[in-house]
């Protein structure tokens, strides 16, 4: 807003240019100048001096009238803008797998919703490769997920381990497995439930695809039938109308023993893996994503006994 309407408004406010000055942080000459200077600009008188201060003329009445209504909207403006540009630095865009945003990844959106409420915030669940994809591309900031063993080095991609998880086998209460320890190879007569599978069209990011490889034959996936989905929702939906078998970390138990799905006695225990954030290289100096890990870590700590 204009410097010498302020200034008027604050004249007219306190009909004394003597208070106006000292309210602004100027001399009264000054003062006094400036609003000469205005009715100047403007061909008019706004202000009748005396000794006992100023009253408005009926041209001061008006522009009073109209300058606190600019000063509302120019203020206005002003905190429009300071929350457009919170949204814009505070905006965060985020992948994850499935287990991980029900057990802490939540709660970090959650801190991060109530302490930046304008800010934008996008969460992206799904497979780790397709995640990297959306790294490479730019289209997330982050994500959290599996270590990716063959990773191409040349992807410019940082990894933090978080925590060690150890995956085991999901069925239906009902399951002919239920109720007795099972050997991997007992399994092989039971369907495959694949929840995020890998997709060939993000194996650009792997280097070597044979560690993928040698995952998949040692679950015996081309032995078995395999049923497969993008969602949790769907995944229990299947592991509730058939006999299949489901691999998935085994931390989500109480989150799946709502759905009466638990997981199975294995004579054998399954891989062990190692779960953290990967991030552009770059991105390691921005102080929001700096801040967002460290909400993630704090998250992660205190559910920690959850997740082993």
């Amino acid at each position: 807003m204009d410097k010498l309407l302020r200034q008027f408004i604050e004249v007219a406010t306190f009909k004394n240019v003597s208070h106006a000055a000292n309210r602004l942080c100027l001399s009264q000459p000054t003062l006094t100048h400036n609003m000469k200077k205005l009715e100047d600009n403007l061909g008019v008188q706004l202000l009748v001096r005396s000794s006992s201060g100023v009253t408005l003329t009926e041209y001061g009445e008006l522009l009073l009238e109209q300058a606190r209504m600019m000063q509302r909207i120019y203020d206005n403006t002003l905190i429009r803008m300071d929350l457009l540009k919170e949204r814009q630095e505070r905006s965060l865009k985020i992948g994850s797998g499935h287990a991980w945003w029900h057990m802490f990844l939540r709660e970090t959106f959650e801190a991060h919703r109530r302490q930046y409420p304008t800010a934008n915030v996008h969460i992206d669940l799904g497979n780790h490769l397709r995640l990297m994809d959306l790294l490479l591309s730019g289209d997330i900031d982050l994500f959290i997920g599996h270590e990716i063993q063959g990773l191409n080095p040349k992807a410019g991609v940082s990894f933090l381990p978080l925590l060690s998880s150890t995956d085991t086998c999901y069925a239906r209460t009902g399951h002919p497995l239920r109720g007795r320890t099972v050997g991997q190879e007992e399994l092989l007569a039971y369907p495959h439930i694949e929840l995020t599978p890998d997709e060939p069209r993000y194996q650009h990011v792997m280097e070597d695809m044979q560690a993928k490889r040698r995952e998949r034959l040692q679950l015996h996936m081309t032995e078995r039938v395999v049923y497969s989905t993008n969602s949790v929702a769907t995944a229990v939906d299947m592991l509730a109308a058939t006999n299949g078998i489901m691999v998935f970390p085994s931390c989500m138990q109480d989150y799946f023993a709502r759905f009466e799905v638990l997981p199975l006695r294995l004579k054998e225990p399954l891989r062990k893996g190692i779960v953290g954030i990967y991030l552009m290289r770059e991105k390691g100096e921005d102080p929001h994503i700096a801040q967002v890990i460290a909400l993630m870590r704090r998250h992660m700590e205190q559910n920690r006994h959850l997740l082993e």
